[in-house]
């Protein structure tokens, strides 16, 4: 009877014990085995290290552009003192900033007309008048020296003549001078220009002087027209 009582108060003992017992979290250290891949993130890059490239490239374009610009803001120095080309520019605007802007306009409104008028003129007529000017200063140096002297290009010369066939195109009509008026030339001139000389001999010379000086009047006469009808807003400096 005392054994049945002591083995159900064991059991009753070990229920109890069982009850009260918390399982507890074990951490168990399993390390990754050696032919699992392991991935590794890449450091993260700021973005102020991203900017500073582009900065550096900036900059050093900047200086690049001062070091092979400078002589163009900077023509001269004397001593210390920089002579800067906006100085230049200022003094020359004062002194001739006017003329040269009246000169601009003019040969804006020259262009202007010619388009207008519809005048075309052949490139060989062109070809063949800076041929006569090589030949003219072909003993001076050459053209092209004669244009360096003037502080002209070629381009600027073609277009020049250009400018002036075209104006002889249109002024053609007015510019023709009859037989009576040649005549009447060289006789005013017979005395001076023509001295013994023969009419027959100088006739054709005399008739391109007549229509130079013909061609003068008239010109100044149709630009002032053309330039009376130009849509001109003239500011001033």
């Amino acid at each position: 009877m005392a054994k049945k009582v002591a083995a159900k108060t064991t059991k009753k003992t070990v229920k109890k014990a069982v009850k009260t017992v918390k399982p507890e979290l074990v951490m168990v250290n399993s390390a990754p085995a050696m032919d699992t891949p392991v991935m590794v993130q890449p450091p993260k890059t700021s973005k102020l290290s991203s900017r500073i490239l582009p900065l550096s490239l900036i900059v050093i374009g900047i200086a690049l552009l001062i070091y092979k610009a400078g002589p163009y803001f900077v023509p001269a120095i004397v001593d210390t003192t920089p002579i800067t080309r906006f100085e230049i520019w200022n003094r020359m605007e004062k002194g001739y900033g006017a003329q040269t802007l009246d000169d601009v306009v003019n040969e804006k409104i020259l262009d202007s007309a010619i388009a207008k008028s519809g005048v075309k003129v052949d490139q060989s007529k062109v070809d063949d008048q800076i041929k006569s000017l090589e030949s003219q200063f072909e003993s001076l140096g050459g053209l092209d020296a004669a244009l360096e002297q003037r502080g002209m290009t070629r381009d600027e010369l073609v277009k020049q003549v250009k400018t002036q066939l075209s104006v002889e195109e249109i002024l053609k009509d007015k510019v023709n001078p009859t037989d009576e008026e040649v005549k009447k030339a060289f006789d005013e001139a017979s005395a001076t220009t023509y001295k013994d000389k023969k009419f027959d001999d100088v006739k054709d010379q005399v008739r391109d002087e007549l229509v130079q000086a013909k061609l003068v009047e008239a010109f100044r006469d149709w630009f002032e027209m053309v330039k009376a009808e130009a849509k001109l807003k003239n500011f001033g400096l």
